[in-house]
């Protein structure tokens, strides 16, 4: 990974058409690291995140925080002097990592930050999502049963259990039905991390659909490989 200023950010228009530029890429893991299935697993390919999280065990300190938040701050003002945004919005998660970041994009951007737009679907929400994709012919019985049997394994619905091949079938998230703010103009969206970019395309779609949206792309913490 590249978590210098120098290097940094990485810039990536989706399949959707949404632009996502990451503060810190991440880079291919060596040949024999990849061989390494037990380290490839650890914090779902992207260890510093987790560390960051406090997740799988992993950990880290507050030189290593502060050095990071640091060039944080530097590639953030690469990226406010091509950004112009209204409205930062930040995807839901079980930890404050997104809204923290969406917090000091809001500061440098200049625009307002929409707390609580989105909530994440649920397990049964989920599990209805696999039926349907069998019923319409996207899956197989027996792809039906392993998708289910990875969902069972889990607290709520994370979409990182859920194979990359299958990940368009779902809708991760949903808006959130208490929402009384507002988003309009150009709207930013901000996540942690970017793996396959399907929250992103979801809440895309989401957001577009709002009045008074004019444009929408996004910034994430973390760039995919």
């Amino acid at each position: 990974m590249i978590t210098t200023v120098d290097g940094n950010p990485k810039t990536d228009i989706r399949e959707c058409g949404l632009k996502v530029t990451s503060l810190f890429t991440r880079i291919k893991s060596s040949a024999k690291r990849s061989r390494d299935r037990k380290a490839s697993l650890i914090g779902d390919n992207c260890p510093l995140l987790y560390a960051l999280k406090g997740k799988d065990g992993l950990t880290t300190n507050i030189t290593s925080i502060k050095r990071l938040a640091q060039s944080g701050s530097g590639i953030l003002a690469l990226i406010a002097a091509q950004t112009q945004a209204d409205t930062v919005v930040y995807m839901p998660s079980g930890y404050s990592l997104s809204r923290i970041v969406a917090s000091r994009c809001a500061s440098v951007l200049n625009a307002e930050l929409a707390h609580d737009v989105f909530v994440k679907s649920s397990k049964m929400e989920a599990f209805d999502m696999i039926r349907k994709a069998e019923d319409n012919g996207d899956i197989s019985i027996e792809e039906r049963k392993k998708l289910q049997f990875r969902l069972k394994m889990q607290d709520g619905f994370p979409l990182k259990v859920i194979p990359v091949e299958y990940r368009h079938l779902f809708t991760p998230l949903q808006r959130n039905p208490a929402f009384r703010g507002s988003v309009t103009g150009r709207v930013v969206l901000v996540d942690d991390l970017l793996a396959t970019g399907r929250t992103l395309t979801v809440a895309k779609e989401i957001v577009r659909a709002m009045n008074g949206v004019t444009s929408v792309e996004a910034v994430c913490l973390f760039s995919d490989v």
